[in-house]
């Protein structure tokens, strides 16, 4: 059976392979970015995580990724997702501006710039089926799913399980050992 540390650094060298322009070049991963790393872990989220099945009953429907305000971030999780599906569902990645455009979402990221609007959007999302995901100290507290944390220079991320629970949202015990740390 494989360790926690193994299972990391086999999800690292996953996002690692995702984000390689050149397939026979291999990136460092001391040399990506935090904005590279973070994209890469939140496009794999989806394939841990599952859905209500009414959600994505329909096969033409997407899996779609929203970014709250973050040009950044969305231009590199659109170059990591390009052509790409998830449960037989084409991947969409889409700039929200609002929390009416992000109920149509099936993750959400919102960035440590957004931190005042942060509360408002995991509060209006409560009871719908989107993963929340952000980098803010108080993100889980505020009921958010994920949240991102740097620790010796790494990223890494904490799981909200009660959230993800409350969301009707499934995460695979794959990603929860991934996780430094699952809350209650």
């Amino acid at each position: 059976m494989l360790n926690r540390r193994a299972i990391r650094a086999g999800l690292l060298l996953a996002a690692t392979s995702l984000l390689c322009s050149d397939p026979g070049k291999r990136a460092n991963a001391q040399e990506l970015s935090d904005y590279q790393v973070k994209a890469a872990y939140f496009y794999n989220f989806a394939k841990f995580v599952q859905w209500p099945e009414q959600e994505l009953a329909d096969p033409a429907r997407p899996v779609r990724f929203c970014i709250l305000r973050d040009r950044l971030f969305e231009e590199e999780l659109s170059r990591i997702a390009k052509g790409k599906f998830i449960g037989g569902h084409a991947v969409e990645v889409t700039r929200v501006e609002n929390v009416e455009q992000s109920r149509q979402c099936q993750a959400l990221f919102v960035n440590s710039a957004q931190q005042r609007q942060s509360r408002h959007f995991v509060e209006a999302l409560r009871g719908n089926s989107v993963l929340t995901v952000g980098e803010t100290e108080g993100f889980l507290q505020d009921g958010g799913i994920i949240a991102f944390v740097l620790e010796k220079d790494r990223v890494q991320f904490v799981v909200n399980r009660r959230a993800a629970t409350e969301a009707g949202l499934y995460m695979s015990s794959k990603m929860l050992n991934l996780a430094k740390r699952v809350v209650n």
